[in-house]
């Protein structure tokens, strides 16, 4: 069977190209080896069950320990129903027993009892344990995924256990999930209290997480396809994948099958070129398949969007954050969202960037839907100086309604002025951004067949002339103009007549078109 690119569920080297997942986490071995408890977090999709499955049945093959793998996920239904909740834990790890070893290492009908109650898990291990030739491995998934007081029992119950290790308790347990245990603000309904996760499991030993995938790793995985089908990828291809994804497993599997499976793919006598990249991203952005999906449900969170918009519309625009705002800045990074940069807090990669001011603009971006002849010229350019003054006359009749956005209104004029360019990606355009916490200002860089025109958004109070001529030049530089735009939005509304004020700033070489907004 030819294999191909996963993008849903645990990798099968069988069926879908692979890299040796136990290369990705380092570290496990000798936490198992020394009778630890500990826990695995990384972001959605990045590896984790595969790895531990993969993990799992290498232990198994070796023969010192009996190694078993279960999601728990399934009690999450039963939310605080702790007796309910014990059932599934039982259940869950009952059944993939029966799928991960021989049959005389099933529990048996003692081990799983016919006790109903809070403290059902923790007596079936030590049953299941007591009857095992060997020391029992366990890895739980999808352990944050449970709500409240069914969470709260299995952590205790792993907790009563553990003096009992290794022959009546599991050797070692590892908790697998999004997050760090330290970040499990969890509620008891029973207790009518919050309980924070690591108290509830104060025997865990160590908190291991996945990275995402290296250049080289990207580089060996899209082999595995070229040595199979023949079909090369240019060095250039593969950097721009890394450059896109930064790694995220997830991205770097959904480009590849986009580039190489299905209606659009590249020609399998064709080489994979950068521009199939950049197909396959726009493709990924406005399918919203799950993982992107995801993405932007989370961001209306509260702690997700209090980090988000200070990021979009830059430090400068806040006062000095809380304490918690350093454990929302934690649980974005467990989320994969964001990463610290030497610029400052940044979103995890190029397309995430784009998908979340396209996700926190989609109403926007369908009211003004619309036919591109009056923005493309007959030589088939863009007119963006019609694209500027169509802006400014949209935003001295609603600029009003752009300041009352229930949420990201510190961020909402460079949120509409985004959604107003999005056009122009729809009509075969191409809009690059780079934004960060303690910049203070979001570049955009529209490019449209020939031309490109670099833009930088700034807030009046973020706004200082020669900081912001100094960084709109650089960016420029790079981008290999001459010619910019500054756009300053005022934080509060103007006098219509006011909007679109413009001059002109000649800087090092560089014209720079000052609109105010």
């Amino acid at each position: 069977m030819e294999r191909f690119f996963n993008t849903a569920g645990p990798c099968k080297p069988d069926i879908h190209y692979t890299l040796n997942p136990m290369r990705r986490l380092t570290g496990v071995r000798e936490l198992v080896e020394q009778q630890k408890y500990f826990i695995l977090h990384a972001p959605r999709q990045t590896g984790k069950t595969t790895t531990m499955i993969s993990f799992v049945q290498s232990i198994n093959k070796e023969g010192k320990y009996i190694a078993v793998y279960a999601n728990v996920e399934p009690a999450q239904a039963v939310r605080h129903n702790i007796v309910l909740a014990n059932n599934a834990f039982v259940d869950a790890v009952a059944e993939n027993a029966r799928f991960f070893l021989p049959k005389e290492y099933w529990p048996s009908k003692d081990a799983l009892g016919i006790e109903r109650g809070a403290e059902k898990f923790r007596k079936f291990l030590q049953r299941w344990c007591a009857e095992l030739p060997k020391p029992l491995v366990l890895f739980i998934d999808e352990a944050d995924a449970l709500i409240g007081d069914s969470l709260l029992s299995l952590l205790r119950q792993l907790r009563s256990g553990y003096a009992l290790r290794p022959t009546g308790f599991p050797h070692s347990i590892a908790l697998i999930g999004l997050r760090d245990i330290r970040d499990y603000r969890i509620y008891s309904e029973n207790e009518k209290r919050f309980v924070i996760g690591g108290s509830a499991f104060n025997i865990k030993d160590e908190s291991l997480t996945m990275d995402n995938f290296t250049p080289e790793e990207v580089r060996e995985l899209y082999a595995q396809h070229t040595v199979e089908t023949g079909q090369q990828f240019s060095d250039e291809t593969l950097a721009i994948v890394f450059e896109q994804s930064q790694g995220q497993p997830w991205l770097v599997n959904a480009l590849a099958k986009q580039m190489c499976f299905g209606e659009f793919k590249v020609q399998d006598n064709a080489t994979v070129m950068p521009a199939d990249v950049y197909r396959a991203v726009e493709t990924l952005i406005l399918r919203r398949d799950t993982h992107l999906d995801h993405l932007g449900d989370k961001l209306s969170e509260p702690r997700v969007a209090r980090v988000i918009e200070r990021i979009l519309a830059g430090d400068q625009a806040f006062e000095t954050p809380d304490e918690s705002y350093d454990d929302d800045v934690r649980y974005l990074k467990d989320l994969g969202l964001v990463k610290k940069t030497t610029q400052g807090l940044a979103i995890a990669n190029p397309i995430y960037r784009e998908v979340i001011p396209r996700h926190l603009t989609d109403a926007q971006q369908i009211m003004w839907a619309s036919k591109p002849e009056w923005y493309i010229g007959a030589d088939g350019r863009l007119k963006i100086e019609a694209v500027l003054e169509r802006f400014f006359e949209f935003y001295r009749e609603n600029g009003e309604l752009i300041t009352k956005r229930k949420t990201y209104t510190e961020s909402a004029h460079h949120l509409t002025f985004m959604a107003w360019l999005q056009r122009i990606v729809n009509g075969g355009g191409y809009i690059r951004r780079e934004y960060a916490a303690g910049l203070g200002f979001i570049d955009l860089a529209v490019e449209f067949g020939p031309d490109k025109f670099v833009f930088e958004l700034k807030t009046e109070k973020n706004y200082k002339p020669a900081e912001a001529l100094a960084q709109i030049a650089e960016y420029a530089q790079r981008m290999s103009v001459k010619e910019c735009y500054l756009v300053v939005f005022r934080r509060k509304m103007t006098k219509p007549g006011k909007v679109g004020e413009r001059s002109i700033i000649e800087h090092d070489g560089l014209k720079v078109h000052l609109i105010w907004i």
